[in-house]
């Protein structure tokens, strides 16, 4: 275990940085021999984590220190001779290797050996500003979140100049120390849920977060893991997120993952896209309704067919259409099984293949694979067909694990309907409607209803129509 304060030699607490840091070994450590007023001193950075020119400014500083009077305290050493504006004094190695860790100049005079300097030169390399690759919208703005979390806040605050937006940083991570911000508009954000949220926060107790947002989500709901159903909302877009805030929602925001997570969350929330926003009204709601009705048609259209063509008297000549065509020489359940795992087959591939070649898999896998299928009797067109439908459905829905929680109901859903008929529909009904009671959020109670349970007509009628903006 590393020391909890720095010894009281300067030789000593040399030697105890070096160890922190396994200098000489460690590549990428620089340390740096100085002289400043006089007096020894050593200097301490990570390359390509500190800006070049900050650290130069540093190094004529300490070359030109004439002022050989050393100062009583570090605090007056640094209020008087170091001219940043972000700089910081400990005594805590741990803290001190943790800021040269993220991009800070650590400086340790003999005068004070038993505290080192932290001068903030953070130059973090990031990718440039650009827009969601999976939240893009016809108008508006452009830009979205990226993996530094200083850049992401300063966004929200170009977004909401206001005195009562507020950000509280909580570290978490006993190896990472991974920052985590929780942003809110005081006034606005219900007060007992974020102090509930910000005590759990701070009580994690894990040994890191590399896995940005999806770590710190299994730290924060740890039950159930059988409930495939969203726990939170993510949003990587600089004005959703402001506008959420404004709503009265808690933004909980990740060091090194470009997105925001949404919090209180319920399922109708998900009905609602950025797109939205930017539209007229009439096109927006007509939109919402679309998006519902793709959601009730990736979850019932197949079961539905499946009991119609399997446990029903001949059709009427006006339904005729839904009827089989040709005999199944394959099971129709196997059939809509094995399409549902082909389709996710063809979205790994095309994860995985370069972007040159990425339409060529879809062209071969959509239409070549399904038309010989169909031709050796693996496939009957209608299921085929209705896959298709369901997997355009899959791709209207804006967040990648509700469409997977449809997925899985629907299978469950097929698989009761070839045991027990029409009443499998009834019963993957009532599971659907279980998992959503017992979804676990991060404060235990059931807001995944809201606004319907508790009912609040005014917010559940703006889940589904889009008003125009009201002025004060």
């Amino acid at each position: 275990m590393p020391p909890t304060h720095l010894p009281d030699t300067y030789a000593q607490s040399k030697e105890a940085l070096d160890a922190l840091f396994s200098y000489p070994d460690n590549f990428g450590i620089v340390r740096r021999e100085l002289t400043v007023g006089g007096r020894p001193a050593v200097l301490y950075y990570a390359e390509a984590l500190c800006d070049t020119a900050v650290t130069e400014r540093v190094l004529a500083f300490c070359k030109d220190s004439t002022d050989t009077a050393p100062k009583e305290t570090a605090e007056a050493f640094c209020a008087q001779s170091i001219s940043y504006a972000e700089t910081e004094i400990s005594d805590d190695p741990c803290i001190l290797h943790a800021g040269c860790m993220t991009g800070c100049l650590l400086l340790l005079h003999s005068a004070y050996p038993s505290r080192g300097l932290l001068i903030k030169a953070r130059n973090i390399p990031s990718r440039s500003l650009e827009e969601p690759e999976h939240d893009k919208v016809l108008r508006g703005a452009h830009v979205g979140f990226v993996e530094v979390l200083p850049r992401n806040c300063a966004m929200i605050r170009r977004q909401l100049p206001t005195p009562s937006l507020v950000m509280k940083n909580i570290p978490v991570g006993s190896a990472s120390r991974t920052n985590v911000v929780l942003c809110y508009l005081r006034g606005r954000a219900d007060e007992a849920y974020l102090s509930y949220l910000e005590k759990k926060l701070s009580e994690i107790h894990t040994d890191n977060l590399c896995m940005g947002t999806q770590s710190l989500a299994e730290c924060l709901v740890k039950r159930r893991v059988w409930n495939p159903f969203p726990r939170f909302r993510y949003t990587e877009r600089p004005d959703a997120a402001a506008a959420s805030l404004c709503e009265g929602s808690i933004l909980v925001l990740v060091d090194g993952a470009p997105q925001a997570m949404i919090l209180p969350v319920s399922v109708f929330s998900f009905l609602q896209e950025t797109n939205d926003f930017y539209l007229a009204p009439l096109t927006a709601t007509y939109l919402r309704i679309v998006r519902l009705l793709s959601y009730l048609l990736s979850l019932y259209l197949t079961p539905l067919w499946y009991a119609i063509v399997t446990d029903t008297p001949p059709l009427p000549g006006w339904l005729s259409f839904l009827s089989q065509t040709e005999e199944a020489r394959v099971p129709i359940l196997v059939q809509f099984l094995l399409i549902e795992v082909a389709v996710d087959m063809l979205k790994l591939a095309s994860m995985n293949t370069p972007n040159a070649l990425s339409n060529s898999l879809s062209v071969i896998g959509g239409l070549i694979l399904g038309e010989f299928a169909i031709e050796v009797g693996w496939f009957m067109p209608e299921t085929i067909l209705y896959m298709a439908i369901v997997s355009i459905t899959h791709f209207t829905q804006h967040n990648y694990e509700l469409g997977y929680a449809f997925k899985y109901v629907r299978i469950a859903m097929l698989c009761l309907t070839a045991l027990c008929g029409w009443w499998g529909i009834l019963l993957g009904t009532a599971l659907l409607v279980i998992l959503l009671i017992t979804a676990p959020t991060p404060e235990d109670k059931q807001r995944y209803f809201y606004p319907l349970i508790p009912f609040d007509g005014p917010a559940l009628a703006s889940l589904f129509i889009r008003r125009r903006k009201e002025l004060p």
